[in-house]
């Protein structure tokens, strides 16, 4: 694609804002080495910088409600109360075991057995350095009623006791990670000042769903029967995190709180839809005005029930038909 005479890639460039005439979006200005710069659009600009600074950058240019932009000196040019609104993620926790009679990641990224995986990976493209951080999968139902699963598991041979540091155990361990497929709980993600470089403010609102909380507890609850059968005790030496000590909702409810965080699915932002909170329509122009359309995981209106990946492409996808569809007719 960088070969394509259509196309030019600018670099280290940090978009400042949308340019607007009235209800129509005419260009981006960036910051590049020092220097601001001004791209005029013959047709649309598309936005795709994600959940997080896809609403940034229409705040910053004052697409947005009003309370937000005027807390930090911009002024409205479109009203947009949906902006920054509406955000959804994926919330986990991690469920951790002490092993015996093997050997996990805990010991093979360490030592010499370290140095043998980055030769390995080196001559090969193989060996411990090319894995993912959930290598079995499982998706299961908190409740026996439900018509499909709502929570999802990541399980990997490997544990840490810190989930900000991340630093393996010395000892052999494994890891369950939990979270709820289809939170209810909402947050926002909104601007924070007038300067481009300073990140939004994120508040997830992880878990002030009651349904939100009984899903995962009880998701919680099935990882550690699953790991109480026979055929995992050849296995197991004891539960390191939370520990058996935990037993009742509440304590549960505390564990995850404490120690749960994102999985990085964040979405619906800049949500799609046909009333009035929505952000882009089902073209995925901004509501309201012209020449601007939003295309990347912000406006996927509620969450899918997995990882977003495919969500997000499917979306690029069919972002691409309606703009292709749209130039074919000028």
């Amino acid at each position: 694609a960088r070969r394509r005479p259509n196309l030019t890639i600018e670099t280290h460039a940090h978009v400042l804002r949308l340019e607007l005439k009235g209800n129509r979006c005419t260009g981006i200005t960036y910051r590049q080495n020092g220097r601001e710069i001004t791209v005029n659009a013959l047709q649309d600009v598309i936005l795709c910088a994600g959940a997080i600074q896809s609403p940034q950058i229409l705040e910053l240019s004052g697409i947005g409600r009003p309370d937000v932009l005027g807390k930090v000196g911009i002024a409205v040019k479109h009203r947009l109360d949906g902006v920054g609104e509406n955000y959804i993620d994926h919330f986990a926790t991690r469920l951790n075991w002490k092993l015996k009679n093997a050997i996990t990641l805990n010991q093979m990224a360490r030592g010499w057995r370290l140095g043998m995986a980055v030769f390995e990976y080196f001559t090969q493209r193989t060996g411990i350095l090319t894995l993912g951080t959930g290598l079995v999968h499982g998706f299961v139902k908190s409740q026996a009623q439900m018509p499909t699963p709502d929570v999802q598991y990541f399980v990997v041979h490997a544990s840490y006791a810190n989930a900000a540091e991340r630093i393996l155990d010395k000892h052999p361990g494994m890891t369950i990670g939990v979270s709820q497929l289809r939170p209810k709980s909402k947050g926002s993600i909104h601007i924070q000042s007038a300067d481009p470089q300073v990140m939004p403010a994120i508040r997830p609102n992880f878990l002030s769903v009651e349904e939100d909380r009984q899903s995962l507890i009880e998701g919680m609850k099935i990882a550690r029967r699953i790991m109480q059968r026979p055929a995992m005790q050849a296995f197991v030496e004891l539960e390191t995190g939370p520990g058996i000590d935990v037993q009742t909702d509440e304590q549960w409810l505390e564990f995850a709180q404490r120690n749960g965080q994102t999985i990085y699915h964040p979405i619906a932002t800049c949500r799609m839809g046909e009333d009035a909170d929505a952000v882009v329509d089902s073209s995925l122009r901004v509501r309201g005005m012209t020449g601007l359309r939003v295309v990347d995981a912000s406006v996927i209106p509620s969450m899918v029930s997995g990882n977003i990946q495919g969500a997000v492409m499917a979306v690029a996808e069919r972002g691409a038909d309606l703009i292709l569809e749209a130039a074919s007719l000028h």
